[in-house]
């Protein structure tokens, strides 16, 4: 451990510091650093403190089943999986082939993992060691990385090696603390390692090593052994090479003395270092190859056997042998390792890796190979198979077609990077007109959550005429669902007007002979006030119609928010959700919560609103989704203001900033200016509130939603004039929509600006409009704002009515500074506001998470139950339950109810 202490000494303090709460180390560093040595020092220590082990390590092998890494690391404790919610145990069992199941989330196998981590480490602390995290299956390595960030309710060390050429490296997935990247050793540490090696040396080949080894520890002990068995020639490089490839070629040397056999059985071990032992042997059987063959390999310490596994010495072992290989000697080994495989799918990839040419019957196994992984969850794998099955596919069509699912799958997995790369490799040779609409849906859904652009419409268009043909008429249906695609585009990203209008020509151009839900969604997207007389009353009965169409679904909803009718578009996002379990898509669902999430805050259902957007939140920050989290950080912000939680508010508004991309989303942007230009307001900032404001209209629909709060900055900035321009426009669009919502916010708005005798007229108005609208955070804003007027004006019977409702609506609600401000209003007027002990009150000191917990234990689900619901380890549940008790002043489970109010879903 010459240079190491330090790092072992952090280690194992760790180890021996601790308690209730786990850690997550990653030691990273380039290649032959020490990263495994110090690992296998720390976990000597752990288990010599009473930590029961678990392992499992990654192989240089494209062959690897999905969740084949988790496999390793859970499979001593599975049992303890007989104590995990319904959701998660059937969910891992999926992902270790034990049942098919479609609609496998990859977050229920990584919860389902941390639950049945959790109930071990109940009985004894835990080590988890994951060896070379780069190599491991794409799906483990998620799990794991997942793991790192929520080692929170039991003593568990996660100690994951990660190769990082650059010391310095960020690795985004873990916690800052927890990176410990090695650095190269210095001189002096060097030269006492070489001391150590064993192996003479002359002064000229000593100052050589340690100038080319370059303080990496691996090298100085390897170049010395070659520089005398092989001589200088193979053991040293030219400087400028990297120490990973002078290593390689000592290995090299080092193998070439062994005998014809072995150095046949080193290339098949290095083709199927993943592989199980009896299929190894069977494979080298295939090729001639004995036991006797292994004998030199294993005296040379080249290979070494462990448990079920041939190991290499050092992975650049492998990597050299493998390198260094024929093409014929590779050939040959992969076809040899194929007949011997028992899993099909390991099978096609070795098939694959010893073919050449394009071949259907080799492409229609590896589409087979992909079906199993995603029916198992795995659709990074799934992805990668469907990848491979497309290269060797000899017909274009079905190159593409193999292409276009290996996309969407990918989009699936959360994995816009491999989304891209496919895209670029079908799209430009697409002819089949439904793979051409699929691929743009990919394409628009990949841009939506991950904030990339997609092609530009005026790209899109060009394709939509190309299927259109040369008399207009061609490919209707597939005109149709890519120009929806499009429009789903348009407004999300704000799309230009001439550009929305040029997708809406095209869309009215289409004559499909009957009435078309997905056309006349798209043409609502993109001319909303053009279509909303048709669309409109038939929103609400849509909603069964395209149900079976996740994204049709979705549109549907988009498409009654830009209609103005809030209450179907949380109508069609609740069925969303409804249908999300059989899709088995973090992706889909944490963007379905983060948009549900802001109609659910329009709507005044504040706290259901912040639950949505936080698991949301939790969601896409497990799958990597910036544009997402964006979008339920804005969503948080707007419900933080509401409840007068301004820091909070304006915390989450700069994180929703800093989330969004160079193509940022009109919904997301506009809510989160909305909810800084409340912040902004709450503070008197009242010019920067009107610069805030200003900006929601990047979003249309939330502009006009916002009018009201528009109009009271205005008032306070001297911008009076501007409001009332706006105001006008936002009434002629209130009318164009039937909305109760805008005429609601527009009598206010009329209201506040006029302030004398007529403002009276306004404001019944406005509360006429708003028990018709479901928006209950407006009509009590109206309420306040009315019985302000009416207690200035002494009418104070009539303003004691008004503020009463306002003050119980703001407490249900939990708007504590809105119930504050109409409570002092309240008593100015001789009444009595609601009680301390309110619903909210007793709520207020509750995160949105512990909230949740707390609201669906006071319905009687289980802490399993409320893990599957939610998303969390059931520890992780009975934890915050832990904390909730003495918030609330309660000692008992069954006290819940009596001190919280469950919200109706209605």
């Amino acid at each position: 451990m010459i240079g190491r202490t330090s790092e072992l000494s952090v280690l194992t303090r760790l180890i021996d510091t601790m308690t209730t709460a786990g850690h997550a180390v990653v030691i990273a560093g380039e290649a032959g650093i020490g990263k495994t040595t110090l690992a296998e020092a720390v976990a000597e220590h752990a288990r010599a403190a009473g930590f029961r082990e678990l392992r499992c390590t990654g192989y240089q092998s494209e062959a690897t089943p999905g969740f084949a890494g988790l496999h390793e690391l859970l499979y001593p404790v599975w049992d303890e999986g007989s104590s995990l919610p319904d959701r998660q145990r059937a969910a891992l069992q999926a992902a270790f082939g034990l049942a098919d199941d479609a609609g496998v989330q990859d977050l229920l196998v990584a919860l389902a993992a941390l639950g049945i981590l959790e109930d071990a480490a109940s009985e004894q602390p835990v080590l988890l060691y994951v060896e070379d995290l780069q190599w491991l299956d794409a799906s483990s390595a998620a799990v794991i990385k997942f793991l790192a960030r929520r080692l929170t309710n039991a003593p568990i060390l996660l100690l994951v090696t990660v190769r990082a050429e650059d010391p310095e490296i960020e690795i985004p997935w873990a916690p800052a603390e927890a990176v410990l990247p090695l650095a190269p050793l210095t001189r002096a540490e060097s030269d006492e390692v070489l001391e150590h090696a064993g192996v003479a040396l002359s002064e000229g080949e000593r100052k050589r090593i340690l100038d080319e080894a370059g303080g990496n520890p691996l090298a100085l002990r390897e170049l010395p052994v070659a520089v005398r068995e092989h001589g200088d020639a193979v053991g040293l490089l030219p400087g400028v090479l990297p120490t990973s490839r002078r290593l390689e070629s000592a290995f090299l040397g080092q193998a070439a003395h062994l005998p014809d056999g072995s150095r046949r059985l080193l290339v098949v071990a290095a083709c199927g270092e993943d592989m199980p032992l009896p299929e190894l042997v069977a494979a080298a059987r295939e090729l001639g190859l004995t036991r006797e063959d292994l004998d030199p390999l294993e005296k040379s310490g080249l290979l070494t056997l462990s448990g079920d596994r041939l190991r290499f010495r050092h992975p650049l072992v492998r990597s050299a042998v493998y390198g260094a290989a024929s093409s014929r000697e590779r050939t040959a080994a992969h076809l040899a390792l194929a007949a011997a495989a028992h899993d099909p799918g390991r099978a096609a990839w070795h098939r694959a890796a010893g073919s050449y040419g394009r071949d259907e019957a080799l492409a229609a196994e590896l589409e087979a190979a992909g079906q199993t992984a995603a029916r198992h969850g795995a659709r990074s794998e799934a992805a990668a198979a469907l990848h491979k099955a497309a290269e060797v596919s000899p017909r274009v069509d079905d190159r593409v077609r193999r292409l276009s699912e290996a996309a969407e799958l990918a989009r699936r997995a959360g994995e816009p990077d491999a989304v891209w790369a496919m895209l670029r490799e079908a799209v430009p040779v697409a002819t089949e007109p439904d793979t051409i609409v699929q691929l743009a849906s990919t394409e628009v859904g990949t841009s939506l959550a991950s904030g990339v652009p997609a092609r530009s419409i005026r790209e899109l268009l060009v394709l939509v005429r190309r299927l259109a043909g040369p008399d207009g008429s061609g490919h209707p249906e597939a005109r149709v669902r890519l120009l929806w695609a499009m429009a789903l585009e348009c407004v999300d990203r704000a799309r230009s007007a001439e550009e929305t209008a040029a997708v809406a020509r095209e869309l009215a151009a289409i004559d499909l002979g009957r009435w078309d839900p997905v056309q006349e969604i798209a043409r609502a997207l993109v001319d909303p006030a053009g279509r909303v007389d048709v669309l409109k009353p038939k929103l609400r009965s849509l909603v069964p119609l395209v149900g079976q169409d996740m994204r049709v679904l979705l549109s549907l909803g988009h498409a009654a928010f830009v209609l103005h009718d809030l209450p179907a578009a949380r109508l069609a996002w609740a069925a969303g959700c409804d249908y999300l379990p059989s899709l088995g898509s973090s992706v889909d669902e944490a963007q379905l919560l983060a948009t549900r999430a802001s109609t659910e805050l329009l709507l005044g259902r504040l706290q259901e609103a912040q639950q949505r957007a936080e698991l949301g939140l939790r969601i896409a920050g497990h799958a990597g989704l910036p544009a997402v989290a964006a979008a339920a950080e804005a969503a948080s912000a707007y419900a933080f203001a509401w409840r007068s939680e301004m820091a909070e508010a304006a915390a989450a508004v700069r994180r929703s900033r800093r989330l969004s991309t160079e193509a940022p989303r009109g919904h997301e942007t506009a809510l989160a200016a909305w909810a800084a230009g409340l912040v902004a307001f709450h503070a008197q900032r009242y010019e920067e509130a009107w610069t805030e404001l200003m900006q929601v209209q990047v979003f249309p629909p939330l502009a006009r939603m916002s009018v009201a709060d528009l109009t009271e900055v205005a008032l306070r900035s001297g911008k009076a004039g501007d409001a009332e321009a706006f105001v006008a426009r936002v009434e002629a669009d209130a009318r164009v929509f039937d909305s109760p919502h805008l005429r609601t916010v527009v009598h206010r708005s009329r209201a506040l600006l006029l302030d004398g005798p007529e403002a009276a007229g306004h404001y019944e108005l406005a509360l006429e409009h708003g028990r018709r609208s479901e928006a209950r955070m407006e009509v009590a804003r109206t309420q306040l704002a009315y019985g302000e007027w009416l207690r200035r004006r002494r009418r104070i019977a009539q303003a004691r009515e008004h503020l009463t409702a306002a003050s119980k609506a703001f407490e249900d609600a939990g708007a504590r500074g809105w119930a504050a401000r109409a409570a002092a209003e309240l008593t100015a007027a001789g009444g009595t506001p609601a009680t301390a002990a309110s619903r909210a009150g007793a709520q207020g000191g509750l995160t949105p998470q512990e909230l949740q917990i707390a609201l669906l234990a006071a319905e009687g689900l289980t802490n399993k139950e409320i893990a599957d619901r939610l998303y969390l380890s059931h520890r992780t549940v009975g934890a915050h339950l832990h904390k909730v008790f003495p918030k609330l002043g309660i000692t008992a489970r069954t006290q819940l109810r009596d001190v919280l109010e469950t919200p109706s879903d209605t």
